[in-house]
């Protein structure tokens, strides 16, 4: 028996769950818990093949459902923005902001992967403009 198991009694902690999206498109994720030395921590990854999907993170110093429930919040939140659109082959912002993950070889927006290279072209159109570039940890919460 597990420590969340012994804490909560039989351990019903999901494993999957589906959001809907800022298209109406539904997204499974696949969750993941596990304790750390200050608390709890939570994972959602988007049950997508390859590079594209979105991750997001969750902690709690007390309960994992607490970090799940922060956790849902989390990813009703941020999928809830399209920050990309596609015309004529053409990838541009639908605002002046950009939120998403980096990745090794690129970042993922809106779940979808972003090589570098594309990330430049996309930004391209913003020369001149100003930029506030912040990194978050994947548990804190985004404005």
């Amino acid at each position: 028996m597990t420590n969340i198991e012994k804490a909560h009694g039989e351990s019903n902690f999901p494993t999957d769950e589906v959001f809907t999206d800022f298209a109406g498109r539904k997204r499974r994720f696949l969750l993941m818990q596990y304790p750390t030395p200050l608390g709890h921590a939570v994972r959602a990854s988007e049950d997508v093949d390859g590079e594209d999907g979105y991750v997001f993170d969750a902690f709690s110093t007390t309960d994992p459902y607490q970090a799940l429930g922060d956790l849902r919040r989390k990813i009703r939140k941020l999928i809830s923005v399209r920050h990309l659109i596609e015309e004529a082959g053409t990838l541009s912002l639908t605002h002046d902001r950009l939120r998403g993950r980096v990745d090794s070889d690129g970042v993922v927006v809106d779940g979808r992967f972003l090589c570098f290279d594309q990330l430049a072209e996309l930004i391209r159109s913003y020369e001149g403009f100003q930029f506030d570039l912040r990194f978050i940890d994947p548990s804190d919460e985004i404005e």
